[in-house]
């Protein structure tokens, strides 16, 4: 018999587990090398926590900790050279110019220093997905990767397109935007690509909306959101682990057309990554408790690296973009929602 690869192994454990509705988390890295899940009852509840809080479901497996006598948080950022970014950024451009890609997410990692501790991080900052792994990283998303309710509908919310909301005019300045609306919609037309290939039907609700994200210095940035949905049927539970794999890696953090922007990805990031790949940021997590499925994309992203901190950041490039541009983005995203 053959041997499964991991990615098969986990797969048909998630199948199993859907099917036998117990209750999972999963975590699927960028390059979908080390994925795992591991049911919610063998879960270390010392080494691993999360949270998830929105419309859709609440859960979270730690208690709150009152910190007292706590200093003010400081973040001291070292971020890779405007050179060194534009090398990479150079690289992307000159495939989007022959037409190899759309839209390419460009990532880099920023070194930093923090006076407080990666799990005081996690326990102070408010966002709507979190995740924490001792001594590895920690993840405050504000973006769901897909949503799965019972009846088998299937949702997702690629954002895409940010503004500082203190700008006089941002929402209509965001929305009008030729650059951004152009990757927007080219997103929004790969996740319902994506969508169609594990649902009968599959339909844009919501397009373009704002929604508003706070940072830790009390200002707030606008980010645009499109809902896509579709339809998986009854049977959905029995291949849950089919659905996601399929989906992945989000197309959100990856660009169009997929196959060959990761090519693309993977040789400009050697630049902008020291390791030379993403590893868990911009990959997915989820919960299923039995019934419904939350996921999330791993963006706001610290890992612990031999070296220290390094906060992961990044954005999408077309051939409108600008190094200078994109770099600065790059920059506004280095933050942690404390408030």
């Amino acid at each position: 018999m053959q041997k499964l690869n991991k990615n098969q192994e986990v797969i048909e454990k998630m199948n199993e587990f859907g099917k036998s509705q117990t209750p999972f988390l999963f975590m699927v890295d960028f390059e979908m090398g080390a994925p795992m899940v591991i049911p919610l009852h063998d879960l270390d509840n010392n080494k691993l926590f999360y949270a998830m809080n929105d419309n859709f479901v609440s859960y979270q497996n730690f208690n709150p900790i009152n910190f007292k006598d706590l200093k003010p948080l400081q973040i001291i950022k070292k971020p890779i050279g405007l050179k060194a970014f534009k090398e990479a950024f150079d690289q992307v451009l000159a495939n989007l110019k022959k037409g190899n890609s759309f839209l390419t997410n460009l990532t880099a990692e920023t070194a930093i220093s923090s006076n407080w501790s990666l799990e005081t991080l996690f326990h102070k900052c408010k966002s709507k997905y979190k995740l924490f792994v001792k001594g590895k990283f920690i993840c405050f998303s504000p973006e769901t990767f897909v949503q799965i309710r019972e009846s088998g509908k299937i949702s997702s919310f690629p954002m895409k397109g940010t503004i500082n909301a203190q700008i006089d005019g941002a929402e209509a300045i965001i929305l009008a935007d030729e650059k951004e609306k152009y990757e927007h919609t080219t997103i929004v037309d790969l996740i319902r690509n994506d969508l169609s290939r594990v649902a009968d039907k599959v339909w844009v609700e919501r397009f373009r909306y704002i929604e508003k994200i706070k940072k830790e210095d009390g200002s707030e940035l606008l980010q645009v959101s499109s809902e896509i949905c579709g339809e998986l049927g009854t049977l959905w539970k029995e291949r849950v682990g089919e659905i996601i794999f399929k989906l992945l890696p989000a197309g959100s953090i990856s660009g169009a057309p997929k196959p060959k922007t990761l090519e693309i990805i993977k040789e400009a990031e050697r630049k902008t990554f020291e390791s030379g790949k993403r590893g868990f940021y911009t990959g997915v997590f989820g919960v299923f408790d039995g019934d419904k499925l939350d996921s999330a994309v791993m963006i706001r992203f610290i890992e612990e690296t031999s070296k220290g901190l390094v906060f992961k950041s990044g954005g999408g490039i077309t051939s409108r973009s600008s190094a200078e541009k994109e770099y600065e983005e790059l920059l506004s995203k280095i933050y942690v929602p404390i408030f």
